[in-house]
This record gives structure tokens, sequence and C-alpha cells, in this order.
């Protein structure tokens, strides 16, 4: 009698555990690409105020300035001539800007699908000069940042909170 007991005590457990359905929580980031044109950017390229460094690239020195790379926004132009004393002058606005190099009176940039020349002969007025279109467009094609819409600049964060009930336990996939 014991043995029945045992194995009808086994089998309501076995039954009665089943789940098919069950109760949980996911949360996600959505990333929704934000685009703009190039002839946006190209038109936004000037010689500004000085501003605050914040996010720092690359560094270049050219005869007592400095010039230094605010990643994805432009070059921040510094009168590093007295070491102990920096003075901020100014900042070339350049939308897509991560490398920088000096030869001579240019300074060369990247904006993007862009190679930009500036004229740096009078570090008070900086201007551009000419411009190779296109010159890392290719980079920017096989990188999935370039189509139809234009060029992806950044991206639109929403975290996203979902409580689903009754989800089939059976087929559960956290990446669902």
């Amino acid at each position: 009698m014991k043995v029945i007991s045992y194995k009808f005590f086994f089998f309501s457990i076995l039954l009665f555990s089943c789940q098919d359905k069950c109760d949980y929580y996911r949360t996600y980031t959505k990333q929704e690409p934000i685009y703009s044109s190039m002839e946006v950017l190209r038109d936004s390229v000037k010689f500004s105020e000085s501003r605050e460094i914040n996010n720092p690239g690359k560094l270049n020195y050219k005869e007592g300035y400095l010039f230094i790379s605010e990643t994805t926004k432009g070059i921040h132009v510094i009168n590093n001539k007295n070491i102990n004393n920096p003075i901020n002058i100014g900042f070339i606005v350049l939308p897509g800007n991560y490398d920088i190099a000096t030869k001579g009176d240019y300074l060369y940039a990247d904006s993007y699908l862009d190679l930009v020349v500036f004229d740096i002969s009078d570090i008070n007025s900086i201007k551009e000069v000419n411009r190779l279109q296109g010159s890392f467009e290719n980079y920017y094609s096989n990188q999935g940042l370039l189509n139809d819409n234009g060029i992806i600049i950044g991206y639109n964060e929403e975290v996203i909170e979902e409580y689903i009930e009754n989800y089939n336990c059976d087929t559960y996939n956290p990446f669902d």
C-alpha cells in the first residue's frame, strides 16, 4: 500500500508541477538611428567661440598651437605658447570629426564622408579652403552607416520594460 501511495504522490507532483504558461519581465534598449544629409552637415562648418573640452580625441601640435579633436563635434584651437597659461582661442565646428593632421599652413580633418582642409595661417580667422567629398564613403557604406535616408549621426535610445503574462514557458528565450 505504501508503494502505491508513493507512486500516486510522485505522479501527482509531476502532473501538477508542469506549467505551460508563466509571467516574466524583460528590459531592453531600443535604438532609433538619427539621420542627417551631408549637405546639412557641410553647411554647419564654421569657426566659433571657444568652448569646454568634454570628449577629447586626437591632438596635434603646430608652432605653439594645440589642435584637439572633440570627438564627432569639431576641433579646439588652443594657444599653448605659454605652457603655464594656455588660452582656448576658438572651436571649429566640424560634425563627424575624429582625426586631424597639420602640414604647412593647413589643418586636415575628416568630417564623416569628407576630407576637409582649413587654412590656419591666420589662427584667429581659420577658414575652410578645400573639401574632398566622399573620401571616406566606402568606410561608412561598409559599416552600414550610410543609406538612402542619409548618414547616421547618432541614436535615440529608449529603455523599454515589459511585463508579459501567460508567456509560453516551454519556448522561453531571453533574447526574444
